[in-house]
């Protein structure tokens, strides 16, 4: 009992909370204290509003957004009105029937009337059930001091949003609120992870929350269910097993993962080659990285190639040259090798104008007072290019991927997982998707060499010892130029650097 308080302190449980749900006998796993010490939070003025829970199978989902409804928020606050909406697949009465008597049945005192859950201070739940989307339509309007919905992932995102219509509120001591749950797939997947996981990742939380979990946080989770797990297979194993949200029926780039292929923010050394990459757009998104190719080898010899893109230009509505001005003002390296954009960026412009290309390579030299860098047009081949990233996201000797992504490079991360194919040309990614940053950077990585592993390489076998290049971190200043004495001065600072608790070593 010690250690289980000392669980839901450490996760921000008030006192108050713990000791009424130890005193009726729930106890909470690890990961369900979490959830409830969250719930508490939305009820400060700048607290959350809408807490997620799950992303994958198994954890207990349901379980937590019931029991801090109806155990806690019903008993603390007369004359609540909440809405629990659960999709069923048999009989909804049968459904909610097992998960009171799971949560609520010798803890409490209520009273289940027709599909109403009654509590002695008048407060109550409404459980509704849907098997589509369509069924949600007859509680939109009505107002609910709460609602929950489970499988929120199997409703479209303007569903959701008329939902949060109907919370509202008269009491003064009470704000209203979302718990949801939900698994990655189904209509709502993306708007999902976009206003929940997203945010999660990039600790840019603001009125969402999400707690994550997975079957192995579930202990009391029967043995057929988890072996039943463990037998699936590719995407949908990823999904459901691990919560993978960058997964998805049709996906270009399965390969990818966001734990692997993306890391902290870092600098790579000024003595390696680095490059940038466009894809032009004024009303749709430019794009534009900047990269690195390091020469690395693995623990037991193996030489190969890494490319670390490391900085991103993203948005709209800016001409060529205040895209320019800002790349050239924010770039922390002012030595790239070259620079690969969409050939037709090299295309007079419909007014009869200068290329766009070259409005850019004009705004440099202005800049610059000669000339900065050229840009070159990519490859036109677009199956080449989708082949070459498949290879680049592949996994190289050391266990890393080749090519690793910095976590302020949001858009390309966003993006690369939502390549979805075009149904009309084999092995060709839809043109409709939103696919500047992956077209952008695949013209820079068709143009530098993909080295597999080459095997073990000895001192004096074409690779100097002197040629031991170093990944350094520091915190770059954005829009500031550095030199290049304080770029040295801040890399020799760290010496010994591990990413993702690897050591990379170059060479």
């Amino acid at each position: 009992m010690i250690k289980c308080l000392q669980v839901a302190k450490d996760e921000g449980v008030v006192k108050g909370q713990a000791q009424h749900f130890l005193s009726i006998g729930y106890i909470p796993l690890p990961w369900q204290w979490k959830f409830h010490a969250l719930a508490r939070e939305a009820d400060k003025i700048n607290g959350p509003v809408d807490i997620g829970a799950g992303g994958a199978r198994g954890p207990g989902k349901s379980h937590v957004v019931l029991a801090q409804a109806a155990l806690d928020d019903c008993q603390r606050i007369p004359r609540l009105k909440g809405l629990f909406l659960r999709q069923t697949g048999i009989s909804a009465q049968e459904s909610f029937d097992d998960l009171v008597l799971k949560v609520i049945h010798g803890k409490i005192s209520y009273r289940k009337t027709g599909s109403i859950l009654r509590f002695s201070n008048r407060s109550r739940i409404v459980l509704g059930g849907f098997q589509d989307e369509n069924d949600i339509d007859k509680y939109i309007g009505i107002e609910y001091d709460f609602i929950i919905v489970e499988e929120l992932n199997q409703l479209t995102e303007e569903k959701y949003i008329k939902l949060r219509g109907s919370l509202r509120t008269s009491k003064s001591n009470w704000r209203p609120r979302m718990y949801t749950s939900f698994n990655p797939g189904g209509i709502g997947h993306e708007f999902v992870k976009q206003r929940y996981i997203i945010p999660y990742r990039e600790n840019k939380e603001k009125e969402t929350r999400f707690v994550p979990s997975d079957y192995r946080s579930n202990p009391y989770l029967n043995k057929e269910y988890i072996e039943y797990l463990l037998s699936l297979k590719g995407d949908l194993g990823r999904a459901w097993r691990e919560g993978d949200w960058d997964v998805f029926a049709g996906q270009v780039f399965t390969e990818f993962r966001y734990e692997s292929h993306s890391i902290k923010e870092i600098m790579p050394l000024r003595s390696v080659p680095h490059y940038i990459s466009f894809d032009w757009g004024y009303s749709a998104p430019f794009s534009c990285h900047a990269s690195a190719l390091i020469r690395m080898k693995s623990e037991d010899g193996q030489v190969f190639n890494r490319v670390v893109t490391y900085q991103e230009w993203y948005g709209t509505e800016k001409t060529p040259r205040e895209w320019a001005t800002k790349i050239y003002k924010e770039s922390y390296m002012h030595k790239f090798e070259d620079g690969y954009c969409d050939p037709a960026m090299f295309n007079r412009q419909t007014d009869g104008s200068i290329p766009i290309a070259k409005e850019i390579e004009n705004t440099w030299e202005e800049l610059h007072k000669s000339g900065w860098l050229l840009l070159k047009p990519g490859t036109k081949n677009r199956i080449s290019r989708w082949a070459t990233m498949h290879n680049w996201l592949s996994i190289a000797p050391d266990g890393l991927p080749y090519w690793v992504i910095t976590r302020n490079c949001i858009n390309l991360i966003r993006t690369i997982p939502l390549m979805i194919y075009d149904e009309h040309k084999k092995d060709d990614i839809d043109s409709e998707a939103e696919d500047h940053a992956v077209d952008e950077t695949s013209y820079f990585l068709t143009q530098v060499k993909f080295i597999e592993a080459l095997g073990s390489i000895k001192r004096g076998q074409g690779i100097r010892a002197k040629t031991i290049e170093r990944i350094q971190r520091f915190k770059p200043m954005r829009a500031t130029i550095i030199t290049e004495e304080q770029t040295d001065d801040m890399l020799n600072a760290f010496e010994n650097v591990k990413i993702q608790n690897r050591d990379w070593r170059a060479v």
